[in-house]
């Protein structure tokens, strides 16, 4: 059992975020985050208080810098936790101070010890660490961004932002309580000549106000912070537009050694190596999200019953082939994507593999995961009918934060074009005759000729035609390699096969003109092989094994009707009345 099913039991979790204003539900986020990092973080501890409540969570190993900077498997049971997607704003918030931030930083601690305080204080979440590279002008051109960190005579920096388009975008640079720094990265320029772009160590605020060497800029003509609108229905974190004017930094601000580099493409992407990592976090948490998802909309159409026009007999929605087959092939694909994740993580963490091929897989990996996350739980949300509408019951939700998370760390498409020019490793098919490695032989080898006949990969015709397709040639490979990945670690025959068959409708032309699997037949055998599986769906919900982490009311008839008798009562019984009238004729009750 995972440490963090106490957790997730608790009020802290169980309290309903959609019910909160909006500063507080940010400020409910953070505390999330907080009591996370501690239950990871200490070593000896045997309880965990949370307000008034006290939870029994055993010995554990700490979270170190270390496990973050190699990705260690206590990290790794961190980034796929369900507890993270029981509120999406606390796995951005990990995501950026773990990874993004403590990742960066203790690079550096060999060379500089006064950063291992910093380190520790986040690992603590005693302080807040933000990462500050896009702008509203550069997004995937960070490599273009246009804030500056001028060398000055006594070795100090200016940091400065020339016009409102270089302002840096979304980071929550705001005043939320807990004092916060940033990576900011800007341009070095010395003595007037471009030395890259670096990343640099800046206080922002003790929580409440901005730091007293900025807030005079900040208040008058500096740093100045304002709070972005939240994100659909998304949980907020306090996305925010920060920019500098003029702001002097100290020597020790500048990470890194202050001379030019020898090639400044390389240094810049050297210095944002955790997007990576934070790709591979992303389809990870993905999976969790599934997880959840795939539980709740199941458990809700196995008790949820109509009447059968034609036999006049109650029985479960889930019964019906329009609710099955939905349910079990996401299940499916769930279940294959999970133990393709662990396969994943293992290749990354391999020593012997390359920053670039790591890259590769974890663009694979993303590119696949969500070319089904946000798909699933939308369908699945739709399959609750009204309930899957409401943010209390997840789903809507989930499906939103998919969207978010899908977009962050950077759109990874154009590593396709790497994998066409052969400059990254195509792992070799296990089963070279199997349909997915036929497809991915297909998807490549087509887009290969028509490569070699454009030599310019950057060219027009090749921008036209071959980026469209980049997509397509990720989820070809991740396809196979998930389908390999599910053989080897046992998930079953039924469930694999039923993956292989909800992939057909991505590709149907190609599945009847190459395979002689005709059109009706590739919707057969997707009707075939979840019916098959149908007398099976109370026991896969076990294999989702996320039961402690579901929020949603209508999983179960109990948890409805207790969350029912909480709302709002509204009634003709006189003293019930009584009070309403006072409510609605008294603006201060």
């Amino acid at each position: 059992m995972r440490a963090t099913v106490a957790l997730a039991q608790s009020p802290l979790f169980q309290e309903p975020i959609e019910e909160l204003p909006f500063f507080q539900s940010i400020k409910l986020s953070y505390t999330r985050v907080k009591a996370i990092a501690d239950l990871y973080s200490e070593l000896d501890a045997v309880e965990l208080r949370i307000g008034n409540f006290w939870l029994l969570t055993g010995r554990r190993p700490e979270l170190t810098a270390s496990d973050i900077l190699h990705f260690s498997p206590r990290y790794w049971e961190l980034l796929t936790d369900p507890i993270l997607s029981m509120d999406g704003s606390v796995v951005t918030l990990l995501a950026i101070q773990y990874n993004l931030c403590i990742g960066t930083l203790v690079n550096f601690v060999e060379s500089r010890p006064d950063i291992e305080k910093v380190i520790s204080e986040a690992l603590d979440y005693r302080i807040l660490i933000q990462f500050c590279l896009t702008e509203i002008d550069h997004g995937l051109n960070a490599i273009n961004i246009e804030t500056s960190a001028t060398l000055q005579v006594n070795g100090e920096f200016l940091l400065h932002t020339p016009h409102s388009g270089a302002t840096k975008y979304m980071p929550s640079t705001c005043p939320l309580g807990i004092p916060s720094l940033a990576i900011v990265f800007a341009r070095l320029v010395v003595n007037g000549e471009d030395y890259g772009i670096r990343p640099f160590l800046v206080k922002l605020h003790d929580g409440f106000k901005m730091d007293p060497g900025i807030t005079s800029r900040q208040v008058k003509e500096g740093t100045v912070s304002m709070l972005l609108p939240p994100r659909g229905t998304s949980r907020p974190i306090g996305h925010s537009l920060a920019s500098f004017n003029q702001v002097r930094l100290p020597s020790s601000a500048l990470l890194g050694k202050l001379e030019k580099p020898h090639n400044i493409r390389e240094c810049f992407f050297e210095s944002i190596q955790r997007v990576v990592g934070g790709t591979l976090s992303m389809g990870a948490w993905a999976i969790s999200s599934l997880r959840l998802g795939c539980y709740i909309a199941a458990a809700y159409s196995l008790r949820r019953e109509v009447l059968d026009a034609s036999t006049q007999v109650m029985r479960p929605i889930s019964s019906f082939s329009t609710q099955y087959i939905p349910l079990l092939s996401s299940i499916a694909r769930t279940l294959v994507f999970l133990a393709w994740s662990q396969d994943v993580y293992e290749r990354f963490v391999d020593q012997n593999i390359s920053h670039t091929q790591k890259h590769f897989i974890t663009s694979v990996f993303k590119t696949t995961i969500f070319r089904h996350t946000p798909e699933i739980l939308l369908q699945l949300g739709d399959r609750c009918g009204a309930q899957g509408l409401f943010s209390v019951n997840q789903l809507f939700v989930l499906h939103t934060e998919s969207r978010g998370a899908a977009i962050a760390e950077g759109d990874i498409l154009g590593f396709a074009i790497d994998t066409l020019r052969g400059k990254v490793k195509i792992y070799k098919p296990k089963f070279p005759d199997h349909l997915l490695a036929k497809h991915e032989d297909f998807v490549v080898s087509e887009l290969r000729r028509f490569l070699a006949q454009n030599s310019d990969h950057r060219g027009a015709e090749t921008e036209r035609m071959l980026l469209p397709q980049c997509c397509g040639v990720l989820e070809s490979i991740g396809h196979r390699w998930a389908y390999e990945a599910a053989l080897a670690r046992g998930v079953s025959q039924p469930i694999i096969e039923l993956f292989v068959a909800s992939l057909f409708d991505l590709d149907a032309a190609w599945y009847a003109e190459n395979c002689g699997i005709t059109r009706w037949k590739q919707k057969t055998l997707l009707v075939e092989r979840a019916t098959a599986l149908y007398e099976d769906l109370p026991q896969l919900l076990k294999l989702l094994d996320v039961e402690n982490y579901i929020t949603a009311p209508i999983v179960s008839k109990e948890r409805w009707e207790r969350y029912t008798l909480e709302l709002p009562c509204y009634t003709t019984e006189p003293k019930r009345l009584t009070q309403i009238k006072s409510i609605l004729y008294n603006p201060h009750a």
